[in-house]
């Protein structure tokens, strides 16, 4: 009996410690169409045992018209580079320990195919600092132990992809310029030739009724 109860604290004790690294923070949707308009949403989980005062999410290169949605209750930071580029957006607040919230902003992203890296950072009450940013590829993004005592996790990853024919895609984009109207479907012979028989036919038989009522 008491192997067993030592067996089930001790995973209750393992689990709880792992949560927050499965937890993360994440940003969707986790894939969007060339050069189309998104509102994305970053969620944010808390399971420390004091409140997240902040959320700070660095925007990549290429995404442009980055504009956050009002959040009540946060305060709202967006951070630009000489050239006017939305570089990084922070909301700060409170979110007490055991909740979660979601923060939301719209961006078009580029119009090349390629992945978008959110690297995320969550302050707590007290001043610590978990760091999603890790390369999700890297092996020490699996490695849970070593991430929870370096304070780290993985970052999320958005694929954009050509999806010229998608309806987000053909809704912001439209059409190129230059398209090609569509080709004319080719003409079946075996269509052709049934039309002839059936108009020869039709001729015959009028012209049949029309010797008949002569004959008459």
């Amino acid at each position: 009996m008491k192997t067993t109860f030592r067996a089930v604290a001790f995973f209750a004790v393992l689990t709880c410690l792992s949560v927050p690294l499965w937890a993360h923070v994440v940003v969707k949707p986790s894939q969007a169409g060339v050069a189309s308009f998104v509102t994305f949403t970053v969620s944010v989980p808390n399971e420390k045992d004091v409140a997240t005062t902040e959320v700070r999410l660095l925007i990549p290169g290429g995404l442009t018209y980055v504009t956050p949605t009002v959040k009540p209750d946060w305060k709202i930071a967006v951070e630009k580079d000489k050239a006017g580029a939305v570089t990084a957006i922070s909301w700060v607040g409170s979110l007490p320990p055991g909740f979660r919230d979601d923060f939301t902003f719209s961006a078009q992203v580029p119009a090349q195919p390629g992945e978008v890296a959110w690297k995320a950072y969550q302050t707590y009450k007290g001043g610590a600092v978990v760091a999603w940013d890790v390369d999700p590829k890297d092996p020490a993004a699996k490695d849970h132990e070593v991430l929870g005592k370096t304070g780290k996790g993985p970052y999320s990853v958005t694929k954009v992809v050509d999806d010229l024919f998608g309806s987000d895609a053909m809704m912001m984009k439209g059409a190129p310029a230059d398209a090609a109207p569509p080709a004319a479907p080719a003409s079946d012979p075996t269509a052709t030739w049934a039309l002839i028989v059936a108009v020869v036919a039709l001729v015959v038989a009028v012209g049949g009724i029309f010797l008949q009522r002569r004959n008459k």
